[in-house]
């Protein structure tokens, strides 16, 4: 054809009838693509093309894009395989002369960004006829994933990755804003009818859990592939293969989630008789043997992740999933990467917020001024209020529920929800860690001061949130009062030394060793983390420290003996905490104990296990 025309000296003529069909070409198929998908009403009535786009049924939206992205591809593989035979012609090349060769260059390179206009006319058209809010999750993200592999083929169609797609990215960014607003408060009432209903109960999942097993994470594994792929094939492209149509990648079948639950795989190496202790409703219990096991040994259960897994709740596991959705929603549409990255510190706030709320200690204030400004922050910016928010965030504050136990001093007083809860708050600032690389590449430079806060500031502090739910279990564990009762009653101005210690001593240790059996029973449920059981320790010497210091500055006379005695006392303490706790060092043994205002006595514990207790002028006899 292009031999017939040089022949009859109208090449040019041709090659500006070219570009018509090609035009002609996209506003007709494009039309029959639409056609075939639209109502009855548009069938019967002949309408325009940008009323035809809005009589799709939602229900073959997705369809429909696929089918009309398909179309605009095909048609731009034909221009591509069009320009390649020009750029390859040598017989007819030789017939024109230097001005014309010139010519169907320049007419075919100006054709590319003609052509690129009217396809992109096309989609935006289509884009905008329809509100995408009510969407599912996934469906929506189909459709990002449409039109920014449009956007993909529209680059290596022009040849630069510099070619003009505002009338892409703009009605996408805009329905992607809406949407994910929409998005982000249903799953905040989500979480808050989750963590409401909680019974913070462990769910046993497999010791190699990672959220990569997730559905919800698998597309960071797919980018991985896809750059891998580009990387071992560079001359692959959308037009390398004109049969295959870049657009069907969408239409694949998700593959199914790796089991994530202990037992659940028929061919994991499980003794029958464990197996058979699994319910078997799905809902899979700790294994009974292990804890009848473990609570015949008399010791405690310490953690060990590798063996046990990570600990988390139903409410974790949704929250996991919920970020892998918000972190896929980044990906796919960078525009909008920051107000996501907000959205997920909110969830992760809400859920810290609620653990603090559920178990922490009312005293924050004093004992963490930082934590209890990252706290207060929180409920002043996401937590529900009279007025109104701009950023329409207003979630109602969690409520514990009632079936949670936190009075029994024979469960210590809720321990084991204590510990999960904490815990698995811990576990998700853990992923965030191995997040940051991420994030760090899909936020925009100027946005990273939020990101860099978030890393450096509230993870940490939801950390150190532990010490704030573990010393509600140690200021209650033992009988203090009792035991400062005890001290109040012994006389301390006696003349002799005494070689025993009071009797109040033995009632101490005692009762030590009663919570020593509680930890044990608490972990034949969930194994303690070792930093928890020596956290929770150190909390409850703390207090008993200051019981000695109550009951010594409570005394009125005190001899040189007495003193002698107070001593003894301490120290026998000392010896006996040293073994019967299975840890190394004892915490608190050298805590330092300040005088209290208005006491004449002070104790400082020393290295070699002494104290002094230094008397005041007139209080001795």
């Amino acid at each position: 054809i292009t031999t017939a025309y040089l022949l009859l000296g109208k090449l040019q003529s041709a090659m500006d009838q070219l570009h018509m069909h090609f035009t002609s070409a996209i506003h007709s198929r494009t039309y029959e693509t639409l056609y075939r998908y639209a109502s009855n009403t548009a069938v019967e009535q002949k309408v325009q093309y940008e009323e035809l786009c809005r009589c799709v049924p939602p229900a073959l939206y997705i369809e429909c894009l696929t089918s009309l992205l398909t179309t605009l591809w095909g048609i731009m593989s034909s221009y591509q395989r069009m320009l390649a035979f020009h750029n390859t012609d040598t017989t007819s090349a030789e017939k024109l002369s230097q001005f014309e060769k010139n010519y169907v260059q320049q007419k075919l390179q100006l054709g590319l960004a003609r052509i690129w206009q009217d396809a992109q006319n096309k989609v935006n058209l289509f884009l905008v006829s329809q509100d995408l809010s009510q969407f599912q999750f996934d469906d929506f993200i189909k459709v990002l994933d449409l039109v920014n592999r449009l956007i993909q083929v529209g680059i290596e169609f022009c040849g630069t990755p510099n070619i003009p797609c505002e009338l892409l990215r703009e009605p996408l960014r805009a329905q992607s804003v809406q949407y994910f607003r929409h998005y982000h408060m249903s799953r905040t009432e989500e979480l808050y009818m989750f963590l409401n209903t909680e019974l913070w109960e462990l769910m046993p999942v497999k010791p190699t859990f990672t959220t990569i097993q997730l559905n919800e994470f698998r597309f960071m594994a797919n980018r991985g592939a896809e750059k891998q792929n580009k990387l071992n094939d560079p001359d692959s492209g959308y037009f390398s293969d004109s049969t295959v149509s870049p657009f069907t990648f969408t239409q694949e079948s998700s593959c199914l989630e790796e089991s994530l639950f202990e037992g659940d795989s028929e061919e994991e190496d499980v003794d029958e008789e464990l197996k058979q202790e699994y319910v078997e409703d799905g809902n899979v219990n700790e294994n009974k043997l292990a804890r009848r096991k473990r609570s015949q040994s008399g010791k405690v259960a310490f953690h060990n992740s590798s063996r046990d897994g990570p600990i988390l709740t139903n409410t974790t596991l949704n929250v996991l999933r919920y970020l892998g959705k918000y972190m896929l929603m980044m990906d796919s549409l960078r525009p909008i990467a920051f107000d996501v990255l907000v959205a997920m510190s909110q969830l992760f706030e809400y859920y810290m917020y609620a653990v603090y709320v559920f178990f922490g200690s009312t005293n924050v204030e004093s004992s963490n001024p930082r934590l209890a400004q990252l706290l207060l922050r929180i409920e002043s910016t996401i937590i529900l209020s009279e007025e109104p928010r701009a950023d329409g965030i207003n979630i109602p504050s969690p409520q514990v529920s009632d079936l949670i136990n936190l009075h029994n001093a024979e469960n210590l007083f809720g321990l084991k929800e204590r510990l999960i809860a904490t815990e698995s708050l811990v576990f998700l600032a853990c992923q965030f860690d191995l997040w940051k690389e991420y994030l760090d590449n899909q936020i925009p430079p100027e946005r990273l001061n939020f990101l860099n806060q978030f890393y450096n500031q509230t993870l940490p502090l939801s950390r150190e949130l532990r010490e704030a739910v573990y010393s509600g279990v140690a200021s209650n564990a033992m009988p203090y009062n009792p035991i400062l009762l005890q001290m109040q009653a012994v006389k301390w101005e006696i003349k002799d030394l005494m070689s025993e210690p009071n009797s109040y001593v033995d009632f101490m240790l005692k009762e030590m060793d009663k919570m020593q059996q509680k930890l044990v029973r608490v972990s034949t449920y969930v194994p303690i983390p070792l930093e928890v059981y020596k956290m929770i320790w150190m909390l409850c010497i703390r207090e008993m420290c200051t019981v000695f210091l109550e009951g010594f500055g409570s005394a009125k006379k005190c001899t040189h003996e007495g003193r002698a005695w107070m001593q003894l006392d301490f120290q026998q303490f000392i010896v006996q905490l040293d073994k019967f706790i299975s840890i190394k060092p004892v915490p608190g043994k050298f805590i330092s104990i300040k005088p209290v205002p208005g006491k004449f006595i002070s104790i400082k514990p020393v290295p070699g296990k002494f104290i002094s207790i230094k008397p005041v002028p007139g209080k001795f006899i």
